[in-house]
């Protein structure tokens, strides 16, 4: 800046200036002495610049050092924290899932087509969301509408779009047999509705068209049928039921009632009761197994309770687990849930959890009574 730009300013300006170039004793100076004071560091800080842009750049070679090797250090849970890896493990299973890498640089990722506004065909489909509420969409040609257009004459473009919703339940729907229908005005332009059919367990096929003012309805396009569900529990009672042979003596085998002394009573009792009959003693070459085909059971009021046992627990990944000397097979994080069926009486369900290198064991038992009474 030159010395007459300075002289034009005014004193507070240059006393800013002199304050941005920390020139001492600023406060103190008059007008003249501050814009020479401002000519001298300008001097001084062009000089500077030069003199650096004249020595000669050194390139300096730093040796990149590698970072040192973090020894990966195995922190042992604490005790709440186990407990909830537990209670985790109770509800939830982990999926291990890879995050996909970024593309390679050659590949070529091909654009992702846009999805039509039309298909340019007559369709409509029927789709059932729960027993009072159908969705339906719809696509419709051009030449149809011309059609239709040519069909309606003068009253098309008075003409309404309707959905006809027809119930067909029972019958063998010809386009004019149907129970009862009502019909839906929509929107120009749409292509999907939802219809609130109010009456549950109940089949039903939409046509759609346009309706001129006279009542004549052009058909556009017919859906499928589709039955909409019960919305209470069914009532239909099966009189009759059956076991194979094969299957029925594999259940009681199971039960330990092929070997003398290995029956569970209970189970047994269990399997008698809802098989409705005697089993035998359990003594090999006394027992005569038939099964209850076609044995018709009385009609009435009747109530049964079932039992089930979750043994649930967590450790570490690499472990072996066994419950009741069975191998439990561990999720990814170490954890486990194995369901047990709980007939009465004491059942005992140790739970063995071994380190891979076998150095380590842990033993947990698990004494559970039932008792049900009637």
């Amino acid at each position: 800046m030159e010395k007459k730009d300075l002289l034009a300013k005014t004193k507070k300006s240059l006393l800013d200036m002199a304050t941005d170039r920390r020139i001492p004793g600023r406060s103190a100076m008059s007008k003249a002495e501050l814009v020479k004071a401002i000519l001298k560091a300008g001097a001084k800080r062009e000089k500077e610049v030069r003199a650096k842009a004249a020595e000669p750049k050194v390139t300096r070679q730093v040796k990149k050092q590698a970072a040192p090797v973090r020894e990966r250090v195995l922190v042992r849970r604490s005790w709440r924290e186990q407990q909830a890896v537990v209670q985790h493990a109770k509800y939830e299973s982990k999926i291990e899932r890879r995050p996909a890498g970024p593309p390679k640089p050659t590949e070529i990722i091909p654009p992702t087509p846009e999805i039509p506004a039309s298909y340019g065909a007559d369709r409509i489909v029927l789709l059932v969301r729960d027993p009072y509420w159908v969705h339906v969409y719809w696509d419709i040609s051009r030449e149809t509408l011309l059609r239709a257009k040519g069909v309606l004459k003068d009253q098309w473009y008075d003409a309404k779009s309707i959905l006809r919703v027809h119930d067909v339940t029972g019958v063998d729907f010809d386009g004019r047999n149907s129970n009862s229908y009502s019909d839906i005005a929509i929107e120009g332009g749409s292509t999907n509705w939802y219809i609130n059919t109010r009456v549950p367990n109940r089949t039903y096929c939409v046509d759609v068209g346009l309706l001129s003012r006279s009542g004549k309805f052009v058909l556009l396009a017919r859906s499928n049928k589709a039955t909409t569900p019960r919305d209470a529990p069914s009532d239909v009672v099966d009189e009759k039921w059956m076991i194979p042979d094969w299957e029925f003596e594999k259940v009681y085998a199971l039960s330990g009632g092929f070997s003398i002394g290995t029956s569970s009573l209970e189970l047994k009792e269990m399997m008698e009761k809802a098989l409705g009959g005697e089993m035998g003693s359990g003594a090999v070459g006394s027992l005569a197994i038939s099964s209850p085909v076609g044995k018709p059971r009385a009609r009435g009021f009747w109530f049964r309770v079932g039992t089930e046992l979750i043994v649930y627990g967590a450790t570490e990944p690499d472990a072996k687990v066994t419950l009741q000397g069975q191998p439990v097979k561990l999720k990814p994080d170490g954890t486990f849930s194995v369901r047990f069926a709980l007939p009465d009486g004491e059942q005992v369900i140790p739970a063995v959890a071994e380190s891979k290198d076998g150095v380590e064991r842990r033993t947990i038992t698990s004494i559970v009574t039932k008792k049900t009474e009637e």
